[in-house]
């Protein structure tokens, strides 16, 4: 019911509504203290009123996020929602770059980082987290496929193997990595120890492979910017579990520069310590 009218409505009309409803009732879900605590201890310099400006902006980005997900087709048609920062050197990387991994935070909308890469001709393999009903789970996995042209795989044990194979022929592999990941490494993230997913980093350093970092940039009426830089792995410490550990790090000391740009388009919402 939810899908199809959001189908229905304008793109821009439903991204307004579903903000709307996502700031209201933020403010009465369980996640909000866990994000008002994270973000008074990340941000310990701003005021209170600040902060209270950026949750809702949470909520807002959300809410807008949710409701152009099922508009994904929209924004593959229309060039002009979503323009790629230094598109030429872009294309000029990935046309000279033969594998590389991609690695990417949720931030603004970030199901559309994959569209950036699909508009310079990378077709790029992802992965997803499950959705319990394997109805919804389904119906989400065929709005997203258009993204991952090569292959979009659920998370599991096996899929970093599956990833391997895919790499070993050529295809870029992306990766959301900016959650708790409690078999990870315990890396510095606003000052404090989190838990992070070391693959990227770990496919990376033994092949020394680029990574190719990126993110969406909100800007008004459902458009969007498309940011990109490349990061060196770590090579050459006195192990490969060092040279892991610390370009994890650097992983990680990227997303925070850019979270700190706009803390309102991360995802504040969910536990990224302890």
């Amino acid at each position: 019911m939810v899908a199809k009218l959001a189908s229905a409505l304008p793109l821009e009309f439903c991204a307004a509504a579903s903000a709307w409803c996502w700031r209201m009732l933020g403010r009465f879900s369980s996640r909000r203290r866990r994000a008002e605590t994270q973000l008074a201890q990340s941000l310990p310099e701003l005021g209170t009123t600040e902060r209270e400006a950026i949750l809702s902006q949470v909520w807002d980005n959300l809410g807008r996020t949710f409701a152009e997900a099922f508009h994904i087709r929209d924004f593959i048609d229309d060039p002009f929602r979503f323009e790629i920062i230094d598109e030429s050197a872009m294309r000029e990387f990935v046309q000279n770059t033969k594998t590389f991994v991609v690695v990417s935070l949720h931030s603004a909308n970030w199901e559309l980082t994959a569209l950036g890469l699909l508009r310079v001709g990378v077709r790029i393999a992802g992965i997803y987290r499950s959705i319990k009903n394997p109805y919804v789970d389904a119906y989400v996995t065929r709005l997203r496929q258009p993204l991952y042209p090569s292959a979009l795989l659920r998370k599991s044990p096996h899929t970093p193997r599956r990833f391997l194979k895919l790499m070993r022929k050529g295809v870029p592999v992306a990766m959301m990595c900016d959650l708790r990941e409690v078999r990870g490494v315990e890396v510095p993230f606003f000052g404090r120890p989190a838990p992070s997913t070391s693959f990227p980093a770990l496919l990376a350093v033994a092949d020394g492979l680029p990574i190719l970092i990126v993110r969406t940039l909100r800007q008004p009426r459902s458009h969007f910017r498309f940011e990109w830089k490349v990061l060196q792995p770590i090579r050459g410490s006195a192990s490969r579990e060092q040279d892991v550990t610390a370009t994890t790090a650097l992983i990680q000391s990227c997303f925070e520069d850019w979270v700190r740009e706009r803390p309102g388009e991360w995802m504040w919402v969910h536990r990224r310590w302890g």
